[in-house]
Formats: structure tokens, C-alpha cells, sequence
């Protein structure tokens, strides 16, 4: 609690100006406190650095699935307001990446000091969307790598790979972790957390990933091909000895690092960077506001609610504000206000204002797809939606969520929804959720061989076990629906009277996971949507358990459970919490 009131005091204590501005860049919005000379420089620098990944990892790098919406703050007093926290304080960082399923924030002080560490973040960014695996020590050392980007030459070239004078100290021409220890970390090694030892791991995964690509010879496609075999499920150090050979590359390390100068990538632009189109978007006090509180809602939406809400009452009709709210609501599990709210607004004429709330709409419509509503709210999002794809003709977000958006409906999906959800996959393949979204699209059409086909990659060990539990529970799902499409209708099946829903109440359709249960505190009930993890709490005894399984017997346990479809219907509880009240087992088909 005292972490809270301190965020809130902090919050409070900085309301938004009137002085912020916004441009918008082919790739990114930018708003701030600072002139609007600087916000378009930052716009430049990031659609310059973004254009080096571009030519340096073609195979990598492709639009953002998301928006992604950069907080220039000209002060760090300004923005310590909206630093994560540690500990009950602010961290001290100067600028940090907040990347999300469904918009992506970069926040920082209007600084070159911040610089580094917002490339290094953002590097992890454009990684994550286009590779399944990545070694710890490759993506740390190609964020690191690419952390020294500097525009020159009044933009016309670019600077890549400069040596990182903290890192050659510390090392001082010698290596201090071997390179198989380095190799095989991982991101719960003690080597990558342990306070003593991480900058060593950070220093030597940039040195050889520098040699790797600055070296003489460079050995970069030797790289891609290690980089390749490991996605493909090889294990790393045998990747590693097939393509680069362990002892030949320690030795060459361990030379490279004794170096007295090392050199850097220089990249030649036909014509200035800053020819990008950027253009200044008007920006209300409420939709200045409201991005700030889309930052915060990230650490906490009770501080975002705190922050908005004041400028709400000043600007009742902002549509930006209001769909922030609505945002802030749900992040409270209070889905129904947000429905509401972004239901009843009027024309919303600007794209990332209409983005999300099509996916705000969107995410609530998966977990309650039978509530009263639903069809209007997908209604409209799918309207919103092609609106921003014509102004946004290729963010891979809003394809995926048009194949959704079919999905939810009670029609088949289309051709177009298919058309969609493949070219987000092929837009960002590194979405995991876009893959899943493809195979519930061929298992609704009953394509249950293309279906098994996305699905089955996901189970192998080179995905987290959380990738490799949601491809395992869509798959069971999938064999039961292709058995029961393969027996054929039943006679006599009668049609199914499901609980009708009360006064206050709110259903959701999932796969109840498990139920966990603490001496004397309400059970726990893991609901898994399409979207996301769902918690539900109640009194076991309270609770109305209904089947319509014949293969369900006996009572309901805590603990874990063979995943089965429910109908979950709650009510709202005090501190915003989903109070269990039913509990339907659906028929297996």
C-alpha cells in the first residue's frame, strides 16, 4: 500500500501540461512536454534506427504488430512519475520500453543520455515479433550492439556497433566468463541475474557478438545459420559447434577482446532519414492526458485512473480519454464499464483512438462472448478496425484482430478472416498468438490437417512452457471436435437450456485450468480465454456447479484439472475483483 500511495502522491503531485504536443512517423507516435522541434527529431531518430534493422536484419525486422507510442518527458523529474518501481521507489533509469500484445510505449527524458538504453529496449522489441528463440546471450548482445546507433551527417549516415567504453574496461583484454557458460545461460542463470556477475555477461555476450559481426572476417552468416538451427529446435551448444565451432571461436574471442581498437558499422541513407512524412496531429489537454495514463496503466491502473479522471470532468466527450478510461477499466476486470463506455461514443474520427477501442471492444468480447451486447461491441470494433486499416493499411494487430473478430461471431469465418490472420503471421512470426489464432481458424472450418500442422511446432521444447501448455490444450480441443464431426450428429439431441443469467451477473467462455484453494480465503477459480488468463474467486460451497458431460462425475476439487470448457459466470466484487457464482461444464462438441 505504501508503494500505491507514493505512485498516486507522485502522480498527483505532477499533472499533465498544456504544452504536450504529438507527431505522427510512419512507425511511431510521439507526444511530449518539449517543443515540437524535438519531438519530430525523435521522430526522425527512431524511424532512422528503425530503418538500420531494417537493412541489417532483413529477415528480422518487419512493421509493429502494435503501435507503438514514445513519451518524450523534458525533464527527469517530469517523468519519475511513470518510472517502473523497485522496492517502494522509482527506478533510476532515464528511459525504459513497456511492450504490449496490444499497443507497445517507449518512455523517456528528453536526453540523448537516454538514448542507449531506449535502442537497447526497443532492439528487444523488434526481435521478440519476428523470432521464436533467441539465446539470452545474442539478444542481450545484439541489443547492446545496436544501443550505440548515432545519427551523422545531418542524417544522411548512421553509426552502428561503437565501442561501449564501460564494457572494454571492465573487461580490460580478457575474457571472465568462458564462452560455454556464456552460451548456455538463460534467463534463470545466476550468471544473467546475479548483481555481481551480470555485467560481466552483458559485456562479453556485446564483445562477441560485435566480433561476430564487425570482425575480420565477419561471421554473420554463420550467425543466421546458428540462429536458424536453434529455431528449428537443435540444441545450442551443438548448434553452436556445427556452425562456429566452440574451440576455434574461444580462441578468437579471447584474441578479439585484447584489441586496442575496434571497428564500427557506418550505414549510407539515398537521402535524409527525416524524409519520412511527419505530421502534427492536434492534441486536447484529455488526449495529452489520456497517453500519459495509457503509460501508467502498465505499473498501476488505479494511479492511471487518478491521473485522468480529474481532466475527464474538465473534457467529458474526448473520445482518446474515454477509450482510456475504458482501458483502465478493464485493467481493473471491470469489463463491463468498459463496453460502456466506448459503446456509447459517438463518431471517433481519429485512427489510434478508434484502434483501441476496436481492440478494447475485442478483448472483452472474448471473454464474454455471451453476454447481451457482444454483437454490437464486435459490430463496431470490426467497423473501427477498417477504418484504421485504411489509415494504417498493414499493422498486423489489426489483421489478427479482424480474423478474431469473425471467430467470436456466430457465422464461419470467411476467406477474407483467413487472408488476414495469415498475413499478420507472416508480418510478425515471433506473435505466438497469431499462430494459435490461424489454427483455431482452420479448426473452426474443420481444416483439422492444416490445423494439427500450426499447432504441433508450438508443442516442441523450443517454446516456453506456457506456449507449449496452449498448444497442448488447443490440440486436446482439436481432437475432440474432429471425433465428434467424425461420429455425426446423435439422434434425440435435444437443445441445451443453459443457466439464464440474473440481474448484475456476467458470463465468459473458457478452459477452466485449476482451482486453488488457501485456508481461509475464497478459491480461486483459472479461467483461460482466447486472450488471456482470467481469474475468478469464490466460496467452493457457494459456487453452482451444472454439467452437460457425460464424463463428468462426482464433485468439483481444488487444485489442478484436465482443461474443459465452462461457461463462468460472475458478478462484480469488491476492489474490482470476478466473484464466481456458476460454473458450466459445456458438452465436449
Amino acid at each position: 500500500m505504501k508503494t500505491l500511495a507514493f505512485l498516486v502522491a507522485l502522480v498527483i503531485a505532477a499533472p499533465a501540461s498544456a504544452a504536450w504536443r504529438r507527431v505522427d512517423s510512419p512507425n511511431f507516435i510521439v507526444v511530449g512536454d518539449v517543443s515540437l522541434r524535438d519531438l519530430r527529431a525523435t521522430a526522425e531518430k527512431f524511424e532512422a534506427f528503425r530503418e538500420v534493422l531494417r537493412r541489417v536484419m532483413p529477415s528480422v525486422t518487419s512493421s509493429s504488430p502494435v503501435p507503438t507510442v514514445v513519451v518524450v518527458f523534458p525533464t527527469d523529474e517530469a517523468f519519475t512519475p511513470f518510472k517502473p518501481m523497485y522496492q517502494g521507489k522509482p527506478k533510476a533509469v532515464a528511459g525504459y520500453a513497456a511492450p504490449g500484445t496490444e499497443i507497445s510505449y517507449i518512455a523517456m527524458v528528453n536526453d540523448r543520455d537516454s538514448d542507449r538504453s531506449i535502442f537497447h529496449e526497443y532492439t528487444h522489441m523488434v526481435i521478440a515479433n519476428a523470432v521464436t528463440r533467441i539465446p539470452v546471450w545474442l539478444n542481450e548482445g545484439l541489443a547492446e550492439f545496436y544501443s550505440t546507433f548515432a545519427l551523422v551527417d545531418g542524417g544522411k549516415r548512421a553509426q552502428i556497433g561503437r565501442p561501449i567504453d564501460t564494457h572494454l574496461l571492465l573487461l580490460n583484454g580478457s575474457v571472465r566468463v568462458s564462452l560455454v557458460d556464456l552460451l548456455k545461460a538463460d534467463e534463470g542463470s545466476r550468471l544473467y541475474n546475479d548483481d555481481n556477475r551480470v555485467s560481466d555477461f552483458y559485456a562479453e555476450s556485446w564483445a562477441l557478438t560485435h566480433m561476430l559481426l564487425m570482425g575480420q572476417p565477419p561471421r554473420v552468416s554463420e550467425l543466421s545459420t546458428y540462429l536458424q538451427q536453434v529455431n528449428s529446435g537443435v540444441d545450442e551448444k551443438l548448434a553452436w559447434d556445427q556452425t562456429l565451432g566452440a574451440a576455434r571461436t574461444e580462441s578468437d574471442f579471447r584474441k578479439y577482446v585484447t584489441r586496442p581498437t575496434m571497428q564500427y558499422g557506418v550505414i549510407d541513407f539515398p537521402e535524409k532519414v527525416a524524409s519520412a512524412p511527419i505530421a502534427e496531429i492536434p492534441l486536447s489537454s484529455a488526449a495529452a492526458t489520456a497517453f500519459q495514463a495509457g503509460l501508467l496503466v502498465h505499473h498501476n491502473a488505479d494511479a492511471a485512473a487518478k491521473l485522468l479522471e480529474p481532466m475527464l470532468g474538465r473534457e467529458p466527450v474526448d473520445p482518446l480519454a474515454l477509450v482510456t478510461m475504458a482501458q483502465i477499466d478493464l485493467a481493473r476486470r471491470d469489463s463491463a464499464n468498459a463496453t460502456k463506455r466506448i459503446m456509447a461514443l459517438g463518431t471517433i474520427g481519429e485512427w489510434f483512438a478508434q484502434y483501441s477501442a476496436a481492440t478494447t471492444l475485442l478483448r472483452v468480447a472474448a471473454q464474454e462472448s455471451r453476454a447481451d451486447e457482444t454483437p454490437q461491441a464486435i459490430e463496431r470494433a470490426k467497423a473501427l478496425l477498417g477504418e484504421v486499416r485504411r489509415a494504417r493499411a498493414e499493422l498486423p494487430n489489426v489483421l489478427a484482430w479482424l480474423a478474431r473478430a469473425e471467430m467470436l461471431g456466430d457465422a464461419p469465418p470467411s476467406s477474407d478472416a483467413l487472408q488476414a490472420i495469415t498475413r499478420a503471421r507472416a508480418l510478425a512470426p515471433g506473435r505466438v498468438d497469431y499462430a494459435l489464432t490461424l489454427a483455431e481458424f482452420y479448426a473452426t472450418t474443420r481444416d483439422f490437417a492444416r490445423a494439427r500442422a500450426v499447432i504441433g511446432p508450438l508443442m516442441t521444447p523450443i517454446y516456453p512452457e506456457e506456449v507449449r501448455s496452449a498448444a497442448r490444450r488447443l490440440m486436446g480441443a482439436l481432437v475432440d471436435i474432429q471425433q465428434e464431426v467424425e461420429r455425426g450428429p446423435t439422434r434425440g439431441t435435444k437443445s441445451i437450456a443453459y443457466r439464464a443469467l440474473k440481474p448484475g451477473e456476467q458470463r465468459l467462455e473458457g478452459t477452466l485450468e485449476r482451482i486453488d484453494c488457501a485456508a481461509g480465503k475464497p478459491a480461486v477459480f483459472h479461467v483461460r480465454t482466447p486472450v488471456d488468463l482470467v481469474q475468478l474467486r469464490g466460496e467452493m460451497a457457494e459456487v453452482q456447479f451444472i454439467t452437460f458431460r457425460d464424463d463428468l462425475t462426482g464433485g468439483v476439487t481444488c487444485g489442478p484439472r484436465v482443461p474443459m470448457r465452462v461457461y463462468a459466470t460472475w458478478r462484480d466484487g469488491e476492489s474490482h475483483e470476478k466473484v464466481v457464482v456458476a460454473v458450466e461444464f459445456l458438452p465436449k462438441d
